[in-house]
């Protein structure tokens, strides 16, 4: 008996990938392999649960227990089009350091872990990527990423039809791409996206756009505030911090982030708020997900921005070791 591992996303065609393994070794240990960012969209556990139960194989959910926003705070770094530090950190790094070191992280589920056939199902696993034919340029970097797992994309090999797959177990798909977005990952927050998708957002979902807005400015904010070389070396506190991890994590707005809010025009022209760092480089930089503009200046721009620059989520294409 053989172990398959399927990196399970929430997204069609990993399902389809997931039906292709089952089809086609239904007497192995098959396992559903999902690395969950606290960030999705409530119909994509929707839609993993389903799956599971149709397939009848486990899903295994694994976590870091933090969001990508707080993943950002915590880093004092933004993530970005460019640098994908959420997908590396929460989706990467957590599955690498399990399958090939055995960590466990801080959340570990399982759903329908009867269906497992062996406790025993990492030994000599192969991998399974849901990347189809238009994205065969990440096919190498899984490829060497994953030494010594084998891997398979059975989308680039064989001709799969994924709503044919959906229909065959009657399931729903994600509602994401009834939204007209192109992949199912982090509730269309995903921020290697380009204009084209975060307009799309701002069309489709207007109160999850403007709640990611904010914190694009707020944590832009703070990364400044925390460029201050007091700051930097500990000999001044960061009386920041408690605020944006609490906005960040529930929604909360004390003083201090409303004040941002509120005078977030009057900082962009005023970028030497807090001086300079400790290289004398004024503290004026904003920082953003599209490296174009910002979500606050896309919300002012017409519907005809750059429709095609839709960018997207690089899973498990960018990570590197860290021995």
């Amino acid at each position: 008996m053989q172990n398959h591992i399927i990196f399970f996303s929430g997204g069609k065609s990993s399902f389809s990938v997931a039906d292709y393994v089952k089809t086609n070794f239904p007497d192995d240990n098959i396992i559903l392999y999902f690395t969950d960012t606290l960030w999705e969209d409530e119909d994509l556990y929707r839609f993993i649960y389903e799956a599971s139960d149709k397939l009848k194989l486990p899903l295994l959910t694994h976590s870091r227990g933090i969001t990508p926003p707080q993943l950002m705070v915590l880093q004092r770094f933004m993530a970005n089009s460019r640098v994908g530090t959420c997908s590396k950190e929460l989706k990467m790094k957590v599955a690498a350091n399990y399958l090939k070191k055995g960590v466990v992280p801080e959340i570990e589920k399982w759903y329908n872990k009867h269906f497992l056939k062996s406790d025993d199902f990492v030994k000599d696993a192969t991998l399974y990527f849901g990347i189809g034919f238009e994205e065969m340029h990440r096919q190498r970097p899984i490829v060497e990423n994953w030494k010594p797992f084998k891997v398979e994309m059975p989308l680039i090999d064989n001709i799969i039809d994924n709503d044919e797959a959906l229909r065959k177990y009657n399931i729903r798909q994600p509602r994401l791409y009834e939204m007209q977005f192109a992949h199912n990952n982090c509730k269309g927050r995903c921020v290697k996206a380009g204009q084209g998708h975060f307009k799309n957002l701002l069309m489709k979902d207007k109160k999850t756009f403007f709640e990611l807005m904010e914190q694009e400015i707020v944590i832009s904010e703070y990364i400044r505030y925390c460029k201050q070389p007091a700051i930097k070396s500990g000999k001044q506190p960061d009386y920041m911090y408690k605020d944006v991890w609490e906005f960040v994590s529930t929604g909360k707005k004390s003083d201090k982030i409303k004040n941002i809010l509120e005078n977030a025009d009057y900082l962009k022209s005023k970028r030497r708020l807090f001086g300079e760092d400790n290289k004398g480089r004024p503290i004026n930089k904003p920082y953003t997900f599209m490296k174009s503009m910002s979500l606050e200046e896309l919300e002012k721009q017409p519907i005809q921005c750059d429709i095609w620059d839709i960018g997207g989520c690089g899973c498990f294409v960018e990570y590197e070791s860290q021995e």
